[in-house]
C-alpha cells in the first residue's frame, strides 16, 4: 500500500515540477527576448549589449559574494543529497534570481543545472511536510532529478535513465512515472507559451560513406570533446584565485564581447540550433568549424568565471555545426556526418552512453540509430587521456 502513496506523492510532484519548469523557463524566454530585441529596439543606448551581460555579472558576484556559489550544479547538489539526504531549500529564492540572470544575461548554459537545484529544494520541502514520504525522501529527489530532464530536453526516457546512471538507488519506473506526469503538465502550459520545440528531427540519411573520413570525423568530435573538457578544467585553475566579484564582471565583460562579435554564440544554444538546421548551408565552412570551437571555449569561460549553469545545450550546438562542417567539408550526407559528430562529442565529454543513446534517438531517424550505438557505446569506453579533467556529469 505504501509503494502505491509514494507513486501517487511522485506524480503529484512530477506536476508541480511541470509547472514550476514551466514558469521558471517562460520567464527565461521572455526576459531575453525583453532584455535583448525589445530594448534595443525601443532605445538607443550606447554599448548596451556589452553593458546588459557586464551589470549581470556585477549583480551575480554580489549575489554570490553574499550566499555562496550559486546556482549550483549538478554534482554539487547530487553530492548534498548524497551527503544530508536532503537538498536545503533556504535560500531558494536567490539561487532562483542568480539563474535567471546567468541565463537572461547571455551565459552560453543551459537551465538544467539550475533547475535540478531550485527542485530539489522544493522536493526537500515538500516531502518534509508530508509524513507518509519522509522516508522516501531519497527517492522523491532521484525523480526531481529525472523530472527535470526530461523536461528541459523533452524527453521522459532521457530525464529516466540520467538520474539512474548517476543515482545509486534503482528505480526506473518511479522516476518514469513522475517524469511522464511533469512533462504532460510542461506541455499543456507550454500550449500558452511561444516557445519553439527544441527537438528537432534531422532528414532521414540518404547515402553512407564507409572510408576513412568516418574515422576522421568521429576524431573530431573526440577532440572537441576532449577540448572542452580541457579548457574547462585549465580556466577554472587560471581563474581559481581571482575574488568572485571580480571573476563575474570579467565574465560579463567576455559575454558583452562576444555580444559585439559574434552573438550567435551567447545563450544555450537552442533557438540557433533550429535556425541553424535550415541555413547551414548559407554559413560559410570556416564559420562553422569557428562557431563549433568557439562555442566550448565559451561555455568553458562562461563556467569557470561563476556563470554557472548547464553544459548539454551547448555540446549538443558545438556538435551540430561540426557536422555541418564536414558535410560541407567532404561533400557527405548531412545527417550521417551530424550524427558521427554528436555521438562522438557527447560520449567523451559526457560518460554517460545510455542517457547520451536516448537522447540522440530522438533528434536522429531511425536508419542512423545503429551508428549511434555504435559510436557511443565505442567512444565512452576509451580512457580520457591522463592530461584531461574527468567530466562533470549532468
Amino acid at each position: 500500500m505504501k509503494s502505491w502513496i509514494v507513486s501517487g506523492y511522485a506524480i503529484a510532484l512530477g506536476v508541480i515540477i511541470g509547472l514550476v519548469s514551466w514558469l521558471f523557463l517562460s520567464v527565461v524566454y521572455k526576459g531575453i527576448h525583453v532584455v535583448w530585441h525589445t530594448v534595443p529596439k525601443q532605445f538607443d543606448i550606447p554599448f548596451y549589449l556589452f553593458l546588459v551581460p557586464v551589470i549581470a555579472g556585477v549583480c551575480i558576484g554580489l549575489l554570490q559574494r553574499r550566499y555562496g556559489r550559486m546556482p549550483r550544479l549538478m554534482p554539487e547538489v547530487m553530492e548534498e543529497r548524497k551527503d544530508t539526504g536532503r537538498i536545503d531549500y533556504r535560500l531558494i529564492g536567490f539561487t532562483t534570481l542568480t539563474a535567471l540572470l546567468v541565463l537572461i544575461g547571455g551565459a552560453s548554459l543551459g537551465p538544467e543545472a539550475a533547475l535540478v537545484g531550485i527542485v530539489g529544494g522544493l522536493t526537500t520541502w515538500f516531502s518534509e511536510r508530508i509524513r507518509y514520504v519522509r522516508q522516501e525522501l531519497g527517492e522523491l529527489q532521484e525523480v526531481g532529478h529525472a523530472v527535470v530532464l526530461g523536461i528541459v530536453f523533452n524527453a521522459p526516457l532521457f530525464g529516466a535513465i540520467a538520474a539512474e546512471e548517476n543515482e545509486q538507488k534503482k528505480q526506473p519506473m518511479l522516476n518514469l512515472l513522475a517524469t511522464l506526469a511533469g512533462i504532460g503538465t510542461f506541455y499543456l502550459l507550454n500550449q500558452l507559451d511561444e516557445r519553439p520545440p527544441f527537438i528537432i528531427k534531422f532528414p532521414a540519411i540518404e547515402s553512407v560513406q564507409i572510408d576513412w573520413t568516418m574515422l576522421l570525423i568521429v576524431l573530431g568530435g573526440m577532440v572537441l570533446g576532449w577540448l572542452y573538457l580541457v579548457s574547462e578544467h585549465a580556466l577554472m585553475r587560471l581563474f581559481s584565485n581571482i575574488p568572485i566579484l571580480l571573476l563575474t564582471t570579467l565574465g560579463g565583460v567576455g559575454i558583452g564581447a562576444m555580444a559585439l562579435l559574434y552573438p550567435d554564440l551567447l545563450f544555450s544554444g537552442e533557438e540557433t540550433i533550429l535556425e541553424y538546421i535550415e541555413e547551414w548551408r548559407l554559413i560559410p565552412l570556416y564559420t562553422l568549424l569557428l562557431f563549433s570551437v568557439l562555442k566550448l571555449l565559451f561555455t568553458a569561460f562562461c563556467l569557470a568565471t561563476g556563470w554557472r549553469g548547464g553544459h548539454i545545450y551547448p555540446l549538443l550546438f558545438s556538435s551540430f555545426t561540426l557536422g555541418y562542417f564536414f558535410s560541407l567539408l567532404f561533400d557527405i550526407d548531412m545527417t550521417f556526418s551530424v550524427v558521427l559528430t554528436t555521438s562522438a562529442l557527447l560520449a567523451t565529454a559526457m560518460r554517460q552512453p545510455l542517457a547520451i543513446i536516448v537522447l540522440l534517438v530522438l533528434f536522429f531517424p531511425p536508419n542512423s540509430w545503429l551508428y549511434v550505438f555504435a559510436v557511443v557505446a565505442i567512444v565512452s569506453k576509451i580512457p580520457l587521456p591522463s592530461f584531461i579533467h574527468s567530466p562533470t556529469n549532468p
